[in-house]
């Protein structure tokens, strides 16, 4: 089934991107935070806990395939191997499966998405010297702009709301269970509750349509449309760690139509445009770190609450922008982004506040992306807004033309997560299970 089911994606569609098979376990796949244990180092419970997190990747990741799949093609396949469910099918196949005495690193090690090869062509060391000095100046004006952001007023705007959280206000038990990993275990409708206590209010300066946020659909020309009748926040849980602590992370991802040009030749402006927002949580709830990129990977900055701090002067390679917030803020639900016109830059961060006028947004899987139905009843399969390499190739940008010599493949164009190259001087990931003490970061405990 599995071979008839590999073959069938790799005709129609296309394995996701961004998570690693494992030759000869078919069932299994991983991603950064999952490759970064070493399973032959791990106890036998670990290893069995290691095996669950990676059929959990591997069984998503098919029923998404396979929902990209023609309609005859997913009719065959479940006539010819007796099954109208997939994902219990696969379960059924993994408890029967014996698990592996040993697995290399090398077997499930996640590639990191810079091209080393176009650093050697582009003589790396040489370029970089002259990027860091376009990377100064870069955080030297976004700096700026967001120091001015609190006092920039806007003549028009548009305040969008997540849905109401106190439906799902009732507090999950402390302290959380882990698995033999030390991973938190949490239900689908715990994740759903934090996803809503922590929603963004988002307040976008409207300058042109650009600016509204909306859902990825698939014109009858096959192309992305952002469509703003329909505000939708994309969500998706991770993990980071913090010395041996595995910590919560909420994922949120919003779509704009496009970056507009600022000027006649804007190496930055494109079709569609996305900003990701992250909340990281300690092991009561409560967000010790705040950051953000674009969906480009662009423009990482980091929000800090009272309490949490970053070793900026020992960071090697590029430095992300670190901002302190204010100590007041609330810890129990989600802040107020004001995201600047045309740029979608964040430039504030502060308490949220009752708005008497606001447009809700929903909140959607980030999977519902990675399986766009076609315009129209006649649309013969879905498909994946980002794409078989996990970019949007509808976004490119100019800049890529410029940045190449630094190994970030398509720099500026919008891409899946699990494929953000952070840094351009340096190697960074914003998946990165060990981000945070790779940049120094600590939180005083409460």
């Amino acid at each position: 089934m599995l071979t008839d089911l590999d073959r069938a994606i790799q005709v129609e569609t296309h394995f996701d991107p961004t998570l690693r098979r494992i030759d000869g376990w078919p069932l299994l796949r991983t991603n950064r935070f999952l490759a970064s244990f070493s399973y032959d180092d791990l106890q036998a419970d670990a290893q069995a806990a290691w095996l669950d997190h990676a059929f959990d990747l591997g069984r998503k990741a098919y029923v998404t395939e396979f929902a990209r799949l023609t309609q005859s093609t997913r009719l065959a396949l479940e006539a010819r191997h007796g099954f109208d469910d997939l994902a219990m099918k696969l379960s059924s196949c993994f408890a029967r499966s014996p698990a592996p005495e040993a697995l290399p690193a090398s077997a499930y090690r996640v590639p990191d998405n810079y091209n080393s090869a176009a650093r050697v062509l582009g003589l790396y060391p040489v370029t970089a010297l002259v990027a860091s000095g376009f990377i100064a100046r870069y955080r030297q004006e976004m700096t700026m702009r967001y120091l001015a952001g609190r006092a920039t007023r806007f003549d028009r705007q548009i305040v969008y709301e997540g849905p109401d959280a106190t439906s799902s206000s009732k507090p999950l038990p402390l302290p959380l269970p882990t698995d033999r990993l030390g991973v938190p275990q949490l239900s689908n409708e715990e994740w759903d509750a934090l996803f809503r206590r922590f929603a963004p209010q988002v307040i976008v300066e409207q300058r042109s349509d650009a600016d509204r946020i909306g859902t990825p659909v698939r014109d009858p020309e096959d192309r992305i449309q952002i469509d703003p009748a329909r505000p939708t926040v994309f969500t998706f849980p991770s993990y980071t760690r913090l010395g041996s602590r595995n910590l919560l992370q909420l994922n949120y991802a919003l779509w704009f139509p496009e970056r507009p040009p600022e000027r006649r030749l804007d190496l930055y402006a494109g079709e569609l445009s996305g900003v990701l927002w992250r909340v990281t949580l300690d092991h009561e709830l409560r967000p010790v770190l705040y950051d953000s990129i674009h969906q480009c990977g662009c423009y990482h900055k980091l929000f800090l609450p009272a309490g949490s701090r970053i070793d900026l002067e020992g960071i090697n390679g590029e430095r992300p922008l670190v901002f302190a917030l204010s100590p007041n803020l609330s810890d129990d639900r989600g802040l107020r982004l004001r995201l600047e016109g045309g740029t979608h830059y964040i430039i504030d961060v502060a308490e949220a506040f009752p708005a008497t006028s606001a447009e809700r947004y929903v909140l959607e899987d980030y999977a519902f992306q990675l399986q766009l139905p076609g315009a129209g009843t006649g649309a013969e399969s879905a498909q994946s807004l980002f794409g078989p390499t996990g970019v949007v190739q509808q976004s490119r940008r100019p800049e890529r033309f410029f940045f190449w010599p630094l190994g970030v493949s398509s720099a500026g164009a919008m891409r899946q997560h699990g494929l953000h190259a952070i840094a351009f001087v340096g190697r960074r990931h914003f998946d990165d299970p060990d981000l945070l003490m790779t940049l120094g970061f600590a939180f005083d405990p409460r």
